[in-house]
């Protein structure tokens, strides 16, 4: 991702969560959005067990599906950029994204659950649900900039254009949005 494309989806995420700002019976902190986090990355994985070829009947809610890969991997992308959003920050410098051929699609997807692991302690770290640990854990900036950088390398790895399905996923919230509050 662009520097230029990362301010463009970040104005995304930011006029998003004013929006859903008033569908949330309390209001997000930048913790909140880590957890966020951990609730999309569980449908991406969903969408990937089911493209793996498991049999995910025992998971899937007939009521809810959730089967667009894409869509998944873009709301964990808003999620993680509502981290530093929320914490009235931005990402660092994005670090350069590691070819996709290099690793495997598992591998791809555990570097970025390391990173949102680090975005999530960043996070709790810096609303007071953490006490600080030994060594040098990233900032927020430092892990949503890398954790960026793990999705956009597993999207090059699935063969998916991140910013296309993000940008269609902002389509879907604002309709959603506006279906709420027809004045938006």
């Amino acid at each position: 991702m662009t520097p230029e494309n990362l301010a463009c989806v970040l104005a995304d995420v930011r006029r998003l969560r004013v929006g859903f700002a008033g569908t949330a019976p309390q209001p997000w902190t930048a913790t909140t959005a880590a957890a966020e986090v951990t609730v999309q990355l569980g449908h991406l994985a969903l969408c990937l067990l089911r493209q793996w070829g498991t049999d995910t009947t025992h998971l899937d809610d007939p009521q809810r599906p959730i089967t667009n890969t894409g869509d998944e991997l873009a709301d964990v992308l808003l999620a993680v950029l509502s981290v530093p959003t929320l914490a009235d920050t931005e990402p660092a410098s994005l670090p350069a994204a590691r070819p996709a051929g290099r690793d495997g699609e598992v591998e791809q997807l555990l570097r970025l659950l390391i990173t949102l692991g680090q975005l999530a302690e960043a996070a709790m770290i810096h609303d007071g649900f953490r006490h600080r640990p030994t060594g040098t854990p990233p900032s927020i900036q430092t892990a949503s900039a890398t954790a960026v950088t793990a999705a956009t390398t597993l999207a090059d790895g699935l063969r998916l254009d991140l910013l296309a399905e993000f940008r269609a996923m902002v389509v879907d919230a604002e309709a959603f949005l506006r279906s709420r509050d027809p004045s938006r």
